[in-house]
């Protein structure tokens, strides 16, 4: 599928239906996460953009693969969250079998960002989507959002916790999307993916 790759970050198209997840020869980084962590928030502050990924005060609005352009050569992706979103049963099985479906057809080219709450480390929800990234070979990095609400050592503290539940090599980066603190760092993390 041909990307028209701007200057500036962009939105590109959603996807409902697992049956339409495009190809394209890009690199790509999606962000995964509880329904509350942050996604859109921190995509837009990314691509330095106030609304390019919708938000809202309401967990689980984002029900479809949303996919930007990221200058030079990148593709991101907002995924669904998981987790908390008071939604029927019927809508957390198609955000099931859409997020399996990106996942199988991600086999390459693909790197996971994990959002995870700073002040709540791991749930039994990211357990259940490290599982299926071990599953499908999928590499990740932890991005710990809503940084600015701990001190140094509680930072220090979560990294040390990251490494030993999951190996030293574990990469952890500290994010906040309304203070900007550490988007530099990400941004240079997503760059360096090509």
């Amino acid at each position: 599928m041909t990307i028209a790759m701007t200057k500036y970050p962009e939105f590109w198209l959603s996807v409902v239906d697992p049956l339409n997840i495009p190809s394209h020869s890009y690199f790509e980084v999606a962000f995964f996460g509880a329904s509350n962590v942050g996604k859109s928030s921190l995509i837009n502050a990314v691509c330095n953009q106030k609304n390019l990924a919708k938000t809202s005060k309401t967990p689980g609005r984002t029900q479809m693969l949303n996919f930007f352009t990221y200058p030079p050569q990148t593709v991101l992706v907002d995924v669904p969250g998981y987790g908390f979103a008071n939604v029927p049963i019927e809508a957390r099985k198609h955000w099931q079998d859409l997020l399996l479906g990106y996942l199988a057809s991600r086999q390459a080219n693909m790197r996971a960002y994990i959002l995870l709450d700073s002040r709540r480390f791991l749930r039994t929800s990211d357990l259940d989507l490290l599982r299926l990234f071990q599953e499908y070979d999928t590499p990740f990095v932890f991005v710990f959002t809503k940084f600015d609400k701990l001190n140094a050592l509680e930072q220090n503290e979560l990294t040390q916790k990251s490494q030993e539940q999951f190996g030293q090599y574990c990469r952890v980066l500290f994010t906040s999307a309304k203070t900007k603190g550490g988007i530099d760092d990400l941004r240079r993390d997503i760059q360096n993916v090509n």
